[in-house]
């Protein structure tokens, strides 16, 4: 076969591959650009909705005042005097008798008062300056909880939809979407799409009782994005095929094929084992110079690859062995130092709160007593299980050694805190450890302490929390105390 034909047939593939790739580029490109736009929208109106929140709460607060009666109703604002207990100043949702409010709790010298706004109000604000509907909805398990003892009352026409007590809805069509949406999510057909964007509802306990779903109708944006991907396409059609034309006339094959070796050398410098798969599946049908090179090219990438594996393997057992405790799978002492004060750094930077949980199984010399050091580890391994599940990305557990743990958490205020530290006791507690067919229950103690100006470093804030420890051990175990100087 001439090189005439040669390069002829390799251009024609090379379009038809390239086509190929270009368009599946521009389609990915595409659907990135896509995805931030959703993710602005979700963004966008998650900050309108707290914003507008922020505001109508501070403004129903300067309202106090006139709710000499101990309750004041307005369309946007709601102020209703506490009834008993202890008066926390949470933010939470409350179902009153007309409806769904937003506030917070405020001790006044008359007493404890709720500051809310009415959020259908807001709703409906949001839905003619943003252009999006919304529902309201319950989950039907923790309704009487949420009203009380006047459930038969507020589930009169109500709908209920898939375990969904529906409260409120902009516009009948939403009963139609699928409302259990956790972030946001995509609906509809390939030109015609709505996003569903959630809001949870937690009341006072700080428990999920609901959700708000704003829904957003997006058809425009994908309409305007598959118009512009077609208009590139095309573009990409006709420069390719100009470029082929014009390499037709000036490429040979064999300046061809040493150009992909070069390129593959290039990469296999950076690392980039992709191109065996390259050099493995393209054909040659001349087994000539140029073959024999790619034929030591391939052998010689096949062992710069198995060489640079087995040394990232060893690396990574290595940096396994030097950073995290081998029985539990938690960061060592030495991980949790060594990135500890950098959280900590950055909280003392801005103004972030930051607290640090000790933690101490109870009574742990005496189950190894008991039932041997193998049950003790069990122990260890079921507590660090539960530990990894209750806690967020960004907090970083670790093992202190024996059965002392520590968890810092970056952006938790001590009351939040607090309600972490309760949830590990209290599932720890709960849990039941079999070893041999015995039953084995253990509890925990923990010291919780938060940032406060004047520590200098971690040492000083796990030196707080262990004096709270040892109240707690004080006090009888099996319970989370909170540093107090």
């Amino acid at each position: 076969m001439t090189i005439k034909k040669r390069v002829t047939l390799s251009l024609v593939f090379s379009l038809a591959f390239t086509l190929t790739v270009s368009f599946l580029i521009l389609y990915l490109i595409s659907s990135q650009i896509l995805e931030r736009r959703l993710e602005e929208t979700y963004r966008l109106v998650y900050e309108n909705y707290k914003e507008i929140l922020k505001g109508e709460v501070e403004e129903s607060e300067k309202l106090k005042a006139l709710a000499d009666s101990g309750q004041l109703s307005l369309a946007y604002h709601y102020i209703e005097k506490a009834s008993g207990g202890k008066c926390e100043e949470t933010a939470y949702y409350r179902v009153t008798s007309i409806g769904l409010h937003y506030g917070i709790n405020r001790q006044y010298p008359e007493g404890c008062f709720f500051i809310g706004v009415n959020i259908e109000e807001i709703l409906r604000f949001m839905e003619s300056l943003m252009g999006i509907d919304w529902v309201v909805y319950y989950d039907r398990d923790m309704v009487p909880e949420i009203v009380g003892g006047n459930l038969d009352t507020f589930m009169k026409d109500k709908v209920i939809i898939n375990n969904m007590v529906i409260d409120r809805f902009s516009k009948q069509y939403v009963l139609n979407l699928p409302l259990n949406v956790k972030g946001y999510t995509l609906y509809g057909s390939f030109l015609e799409k709505s996003l569903l964007m959630e809001i949870p509802l937690t009341n006072m306990k700080g428990l999920p009782v609901g959700r708000i779903i704003f829904i957003k109708d997006i058809s425009g944006l994908y309409r305007e994005a598959y118009t512009v991907l077609f208009v590139l396409a095309l573009y990409s059609v006709f420069m390719l095929s100009l470029l082929a034309l014009l390499l037709f006339r000036i490429v040979s094959t064999v300046i061809n094929r040493i150009v992909f070796l070069k390129d593959v050398t290039a990469r296999i410098e950076k690392k980039d084992f992709a191109v065996i798969n390259l050099l493995e599946n393209s054909k040659e049908r001349w087994k000539d110079e140029v073959y024999e090179l790619k034929h030591s090219i391939y052998n010689m990438a096949l062992s710069l690859k198995s060489a640079f594996e087995e040394l990232e393997k060893k690396k990574s057992e290595l940096e396994q062995l030097a950073y995290y405790d081998p029985l539990t799978g938690l960061p060592n002492r030495r991980f949790f130092f060594d990135h500890a004060s950098l959280i900590l750094e950055s909280s003392k930077r801005y103004g972030n709160p930051l607290s640090l949980l000790i933690i101490d199984i109870d009574h742990f010399k005496k189950i190894n007593d008991t039932y041997g050091h193998e049950a003790g580890d069990l122990v260890l391994k079921s507590f660090a299980d539960i530990l990894k599940k209750t806690i967020r990305q960004s907090d970083l557990p670790a093992r202190l050694g024996g059965e002392e743990f520590v968890l810092l958490m970056p952006n938790t205020t001590l009351q939040q805190g607090k309600v972490v530290a309760e949830r590990i006791r209290v599932s720890f507690q709960n849990s039941l450890i079999v070893y041999e067919e015995k039953e084995i229950r253990a509890t925990l103690s923990g010291g919780l302490a938060s940032f406060k100006s004047g520590i200098e470093n971690v040492d000083d804030l796990i030196r707080m929390a262990d004096e709270a420890l040892y109240k707690a051990k004080e006090l009888g175990r099996n319970r989370i105390e909170v540093y107090e100087p």
